[in-house]
């Protein structure tokens, strides 16, 4: 079955999904002192993870997302305080917001997370599942069929809005064989191949993923127009023989160093020419906003290596890869698609 666009877009969904986070981290940030230790004096990121014994990397993401919420002002790469901040988080005030937060901010699972992955940087859980953090299993190569089945069940959920506005809207022409790194469900092959009819998609994945893919592939009715190739995107070769490559969410999921290597082994793998396709919920030039991609860094923060990045960060990122012709364009709700040409 085709699926037409929504006649509304996502956004609305996002951001009640993502306001889920916007309590228990400001209260996490209320508890270890990040505005107490602002109001004596501003300071960068590293300069308070240093101060209250916090990682860089999840100081680097909360402020931005303190910042979001009107809570912080950055200037000269120095955080302070908003009077909003100065009028209800800190303690000595009259009007101090503590008691509700004390009550309702902590009653989420996702405080605890927040403050234990400030504390430490890496990825942590809101129920404790090691299988809530699929970052893991890619990273070891090795994904159950279970887990598949709940991941792409997952993602297909929120992409295939975005999946089919990012047809319609970015520009494919002359693309043929398109190699969908991490592809997931699918659904953003079967999205381009529904409004392509003359491309030919394959979803690169681990081979459990592949086998669930085939599945939402077959649904779908285009099983010879899409296929699979089981891959280890870390330790294996990837496929030639494509002219475009598309990654949808997968470099947010790194750290800064692994996206470069992603990178590179599609440059390898690209031929002179081909095109490569991020597709990404972008923080503005600032890197402090807009409101949905900070808080996305912060779910990247509990679940990944990495986080959402600025159009000119993953720009330098393709071009120390060897890619040129880079540019940016809004593709459906809150994402944007960076497209780059191999050298």
């Amino acid at each position: 079955m085709t699926l037409e666009l929504p006649t509304t877009d996502d956004k609305p969904m996002w951001d009640l999904w993502l306001s889920a986070f916007w309590l228990p981290a400001v209260t996490a940030a209320v508890d270890i002192d990040v505005f107490e230790s602002l109001a004596k004096s501003p300071a960068s990121h590293t300069t308070l993870a240093s101060r209250l014994s916090l990682s860089n990397r999840g100081t680097e993401i909360l402020l931005p997302l303190l910042a979001s919420l009107r809570l912080l002002v950055r200037n000269d790469g120095r955080y302070q305080l908003t009077d909003v901040a100065r009028l209800y988080l800190l303690r000595d005030s009259p009007y101090f917001w503590g008691g509700l937060l004390s009550r309702m901010g902590t009653a989420s699972p996702t405080y605890t997370a927040v403050k234990e992955a400030l504390r430490r940087g890496e990825p942590t859980s809101t129920t404790g599942r090691k299988d809530d953090r699929p970052v893991d299993a890619w990273a070891s190569g090795q994904v159950e069929m279970k887990q598949a089945r709940m991941i792409a069940a997952l993602m297909h959920s929120h992409s295939v809005p975005a999946a089919l506005g990012m047809a319609r809207n970015i520009d494919f022409a002359g693309v043929k064989r398109l190699l969908d790194v991490g592809g997931g469900s699918g659904c953003f092959g079967i999205a381009l191949a529904e409004r392509h009819p003359e491309l030919r998609c394959t979803i690169m994945e681990l081979p459990a993923m592949c086998e669930v893919a085939k599945e939402y592939v077959s649904a779908a009715g285009l099983s010879e127009r899409i296929d699979t190739r089981a891959v280890d995107m870390f330790r294996q070769e990837w496929p030639r023989g494509y002219d475009a490559m598309f990654f949808s969410n997968i470099l947010h999921d790194w750290n800064f160093d692994t996206c470069a290597q992603l990178l590179a082994k599609a440059h390898a793998a690209l031929p002179a020419g081909g095109n490569i396709f991020l597709h990404e919920t972008l923080l503005d030039d600032s890197g402090t906003g807009p409101l949905t991609a900070t808080t996305f860094s912060l779910v990247m923060l509990l679940g990944t290596q990495g986080r959402q990045f600025t159009f000119a960060e993953l720009k330098d990122l393709m071009t120390n890869a060897g890619f040129d012709h880079i540019d940016v364009t809004p593709s459906y709700g809150y994402y944007s698609v960076v497209r780059g040409v191999r050298k």
